[in-house]
């Protein structure tokens, strides 16, 4: 099979898609796979086209592309729809702006393309922090409290309490999330979120233990805990080798575990996901109860990602698991 993996773009997580990228093509092409790979910002040629079976050789070519083409679009270079169709499925490694907001997915609906993922509504609407939450409390699955602020508002920000978390309503890694403890921080930290995105999301802080619920084939995988380095899940702890320590399964009661498996899932179908997702939650401490964070369309597959490890812990090695995020 030809598979053409997406990767790049020039959202705030682009370095973490061209790591995700470099891994499922180890993987696809240890599996058997031709494989090639394009950064969605830069023109096609023709050489970028070459399926290789060799994961050295295509490394080699694809740092060269990286370096040797200067005419770079500001989001999306048209060329990339000349390609698709060359390949018999696309792998879609983006994180963040349009290769995870459903833009991307639109133009490859419109081509009719197969590729890895949901759709372009289910992409949008788990990208937008504030959709999201709307669609947990009308499904009953619990969230955190929290209150809106939209650039341009006349009345200022005011949080549901204090301590609350600062984040911007489009984005991922925990890129412009900040903790506030006092008023005298929030405006900083409502001024960081809107760097980010037009509206800014203030949830009250669950302090407690966090974890991750991997999705695959449209049903919970397995939980992950987090022990980050630092005080929180930052980008550094996310994808720094080091940075945290995963721990799959949890070590939860079982109870415990079995709801935010079922939590996961009901996320999952309530966003309209499809095959695949991953749902962060925090069980409070004290407290047997789970609130869940957001849903992420396109998880990481770097090194240090959840899913990967969550698909490890079932049996499921990388090559299996980047085969079936194509079905």
């Amino acid at each position: 099979m030809k598979v053409l993996i997406l990767t790049g773009g020039a959202s705030s997580e682009r370095d973490v898609a061209l790591r995700s990228a470099d891994a499922v093509a180890r993987a696809l092409i240890e599996s058997g796979q031709s494989v090639a790979v394009t950064d969605i910002i830069r023109p096609i040629r023709q050489r970028d086209l070459i399926f290789y079976t060799d994961y050295k050789e295509l490394k080699t070519a694809f740092m060269q592309s990286l370096k040797s083409i200067k005419d770079v679009a500001s989001e999306l270079h048209t060329d990339i729809f000349k390609a698709v169709n060359a390949a018999d499925a696309v792998f879609l490694a983006l994180h963040g702006g349009i290769g995870e907001n459903g833009t991307v997915q639109s133009m490859l609906d419109a081509f009719g393309v197969r590729y890895s993922g949901s759709n372009a509504l289910a992409c949008a609407t788990a990208m937008d922090k504030l959709a999201t939450k709307n669609l947990y409390l009308q499904c009953g699955i619990n969230t955190p409290q929290f209150t809106v602020f939209k650039r341009g508002d006349a009345k200022p920000p005011v949080p549901p309490r204090y301590p609350c978390v600062v984040k911007p309503a489009n984005g991922g890694s925990s890129i412009g999330v900040s903790f506030v403890y006092s008023p005298s921080a929030l405006k900083s930290a409502v001024n960081t979120a809107l760097k980010d995105s037009d509206t800014v999301i203030m949830e009250e802080r669950i302090v407690g233990r966090e974890l991750s619920v991997s999705v695959l084939n449209d049903k919970a995988l397995a939980v992950t805990e987090i022990i980050p380095k630092n005080a929180y899940y930052d980008y550094e702890s996310k994808y720094t080798s080091g940075g945290s320590r995963e721990i799959t399964p949890a070590p939860l009661p079982d109870d415990i575990y079995q709801r935010a498996l079922k939590i996961a899932q009901n996320a999952h179908k309530a966003l309209n996901m499809r095959n695949f997702s991953r749902t962060d939650l925090i069980l409070k401490d004290g407290k047997n109860e789970l609130f869940a964070l957001e849903t992420n369309a396109l998880p990481g597959m770097t090194e240090t990602s959840i899913l990967p490890q969550a698909a490890l812990s079932q049996g499921i090695s990388m090559k299996e698991l980047c085969l079936k995020m194509l079905i």
